[in-house]
């Protein structure tokens, strides 16, 4: 099924366009590529050399030439259908794929090959293979004896095929066994496999170009569809405030956001980028006065400091040491006395980037965002990516479709998997006789079929529209983690003589895209990995959480935030509810104050946060209380991540991640990517995890006081053997009874008294 990744929104955006410089101007600056090892020399044995990058202005440039994403050396792209053979059964029977196609100066030579083989039964006057491109038939080949062991079809590919964005190639084969009506065409040797081997080619060049590069980001930056993806750095100044790294965070989660893999986009410092001297498309996001390498020149050539901007957008062509290919650079610069969180959602905004024009912007007066609806996180086919499922004669079972349950959801109640259908008058029509044919639709969830008797439905209207709700058990969800495969298939055949077959045309189920996983649910608020990343992360986003940054940093170490920040929002359906507030060391009494009132996340060691060693004992983790009290070995750990109440607010929640390794904590690097695939997945309730060397991880389960003394009576308790609790039960009645005695006859005597 075809996934969508654009959805039309409208906006207004009051911007005033500026083309800056007298045509394209040419920028040199230098900066030393770092060697690795003290001494190290290049492969002729000669010192290493700076690199030197060129940037070139694109203000007023008509046409952008800049090299291609994700191409190796040699011209072209192939693009598998699939990893496995795909085999197709009975008389007719379909297969989808879907490819894309990237930006790129497409040649002339693209074509599709496909490999295929099948039963030596077929009838080769009667059965035929046919492919097919956006549903647009291109080549049929009869399937004979000749091609029954191995097949081969080419078929080229004209404009059409080879435009800009996803296409779906559908192969069907219509197969007989023999030409006797009567005989049994549905036989188990009725069968056709493509071969993995099949393929689609691309006649993809080196260069690519255009002429609105603003208009078509995110692209080259991010290009989903593209088996990378990811094609970009963020470069931020060496001494980036908090309004700027928060900036870098945001542009990088956005970008990740918009890809199928959801992978992070790296960050690096200014410096660090001028060392490695690689090529390769930047975003450089900072205040202008701050760069201090390349950039501080290319800013001092172009005026940028002194502009009247509330945001400043400008591209440029980018070579390093004179390179014959070039890449892209765009250069993020906020205004004087202006700041980030006020103008960063140009970029990070959808809505905002459909408006986005010109090679070069100047931004003077910046619509405010608009608010975050506070919608309920969709789990529908078209949230997932998926487009409306339709089953007819020939195409009567779908691929699997997945669904994901958020890792952050206490499931509360039933879940249930609602369909919305479209039914096929034909397939409703009322029978007579024990004859009847009975036509139905098999939800098949991880592996579980559920079937529905179609005839037995009731239209919600007029419309020939139906619901369905599939009751999916709490077993299958949890074995799963969350995740959920779900199929379609439909039986639609008239029960009738097979010497007299009907024509099935006309019988149709459609599922709409509109139906959904129904969840209740809520959010926990517990200090547990269980159902990480909650409560830093709600349904609405990261409202109401912070993120604390040591004084002194690198480009490594935010690379980390973002992927942890990329793990945390991967299941968030509205990223505009994203919002997240940064505090760094040392922290002011201002800070001191506001933090108390956030739940804090923080990476790297203690020593980096003097807020955190002042408390050391408060925190699970120290010098003094060390992995081993845990039943986990020092030397052998890795990485620790832990949760626990907050040190300035006890109703907060404070989760720190660092290296349990002094080797890695001396590379800056604190986070893996397994540990966080672990915490969204493992749903184990514990408050410490660790990461050995043998990249096992570790869930350690700790017990309050309330729970250690509610646990310490039940124990006591359970060790009292029953007949023992039955006899002081027995003595405690007889001793009430003789009481209640002896007090009657007390009041009698005090009665005669009187």
């Amino acid at each position: 099924m075809k996934r969508n990744n654009w959805k039309p929104a409208f906006a207004l955006l009051t911007v005033t366009a500026l083309l800056f410089g007298q045509g394209v101007g040419t920028i040199y600056a230098q900066g030393t590529t770092a060697p690795t090892q003290a001494g190290a020399t290049a492969p002729s044995g000669q010192a290493m050399r700076p690199a030197v990058f060129t940037f070139s202005n694109l203000a007023k440039q008509a046409k952008t030439t800049y090299a291609s994403n994700g191409l190796d050396k040699t011209p072209g792209t192939v693009l598998r259908f699939t990893s496995e053979p795909v085999t197709l059964d009975g008389r007719g029977e379909s297969f989808d794929y879907f490819y894309s196609v990237p930006r790129a100066t497409i040649g002339s030579n693209n074509y599709l090959e496909i490999s295929f083989s099948h039963s030596e039964l077929l009838n080769g006057t009667r059965s035929t293979l046919t492919v097919s491109v956006d549903d647009r038939p291109l080549k049929s080949v009869f399937l004979t004896k000749e091609t029954a062991q191995q097949g081969k079809i080419r078929i080229p590919l004209g404009a059409d095929e080879t435009a800009l964005g996803f296409h779906k190639i559908t192969i069907t084969k219509h197969s007989l066994l023999t030409d006797k009506i009567c005989d049994d065409q549905n036989d188990p040797a009725n069968w056709v496999k493509i071969d993995k081997s099949s393929f689609a080619f691309l006649d993809t060049q080196a260069i690519t170009s255009s002429a609105d590069l603003l208009r078509e980001y995110p692209v080259p930056f991010v290009e989903p569809g593209n088996s990378t993806e990811v094609f970009t750095k963020i470069v931020v100044p060496d001494a980036a405030d908090q309004d700027v790294v928060a900036a870098a965070l945001k542009v990088a989660t956005s970008l990740s956001a918009q890809t199928a893999t959801k992978r992070p986009i790296p960050i690096q410092t200014e410096s660090e980028w001028k060392a490695k001297g690689e090529l390769g498309h930047v975003i450089a996001i900072g205040n202008p006065e701050g760069w201090t390498g390349p950039l501080k020149t290319l800013v001092a050539e172009q005026g940028i400091t002194t502009r009247e901007q509330k945001l400043g957008l400008d591209t440029y062509q980018m070579r390093v040491n004179q390179s014959a290919e070039s890449k892209l650079l765009l250069l993020v610069s906020r205004g004087k006395e202006t700041n980030f969180a006020e103008t960063i959602h140009l970029l990070t905004d959808k809505e905002m980037n459909k408006q986005l024009a010109g090679n070069q912007l100047t931004v003077k007066q910046v619509p405010r965002v608009q608010a975050a609806e506070q919608s309920p996180i969709s789990l529908s086919l078209a949230s997932g990516g998926y487009s409306h499922v339709m089953l007819e004669h020939g195409n009567s079972r779908t691929e699997q479709v997945t669904l994901k349950i958020p890792s952050h959801w206490k499931i509360t109640g039933d879940v249930t998997l609602d369909l919305k259908l479209k039914i096929s008058p034909l397939l409703m029509q009322k029978y007579e006789g024990e004859d009847k044919p009975q036509h139905q639709l098999t939800v098949t969830v991880n592996g579980v079929p559920y079937t529905v008797m179609l005839q037995q439905l009731k239209a919600v209207d007029d419309n020939d529209n139906y619901h369905v709700s599939i009751p999916i058990s709490q077993s299958v969800i949890k074995e799963a983690n969350h995740g959920l495969t779900v199929s379609f298939s439909a039986s639609m055949n008239q029960k009738g003589d097979v010497c007299a077959p009907e024509n099935n045309m006309g019988r149709w189920v459609f599922v709409d895209k509109g139906s959904s996983l129904n969840v209740p649910h809520e959010v926990p608020a517990q200090r547990s990995f269980r159902y990480w990343p909650a409560p830093f992360v709600q349904d609405a986003g990261l409202k109401g959480t912070a993120f604390l940054l040591p004084e002194k940093w690198t480009g490594s170490y935010l690379s980390q935030f973002s992927m942890l920040m990329n793990n945390m929002l991967s299941e968030v359906s509205n990223q505009k509810g994203s919002s997240f507030v940064i505090f760094q060391e040392p922290l002011n009494e201002k800070a001191l104050q506001e933090i108390a009132s956030y739940n804090v996340v923080a990476m790297g060691d203690i020593e980096q946060y003097p807020s955190l060693q002042k408390v050391q004992g408060q925190l699970l983790i120290n010098e003094a209380k060390q992995l081993n009290q845990y039943h986990i070995i020092n030397e052998t750990s890795r990485y620790v991540a832990w949760i626990q109440p907050s040190i300035w607010n006890q109703e907060r929640t404070l989760s720190v991640f660092q290296s349990a390794d002094e080797s890695k904590a001396g590379q800056g690097t604190f986070l893996h990517a397994d540990l966080l695939d672990y915490l969204k997945n493992s749903n184990e309730d514990g408050q410490i995890v660790v990461m050995s060397k043998s990249n096992e991880v570790f869930s350690i389960q700790l017990e309050d006081q309330e729970e250690k003394q509610t646990k310490g009576i039940n124990e006591v308790v359970g060790n009292i053997p029953l007949w023992l609790i039955g006899v002081i039960l027995a003595v405690f009645l007889i001793v009430l009874v003789i009481f209640i005695r002896l007090l009657k006859k007390e009041k009698e005597k005090v009665r005669r008294k009187k």
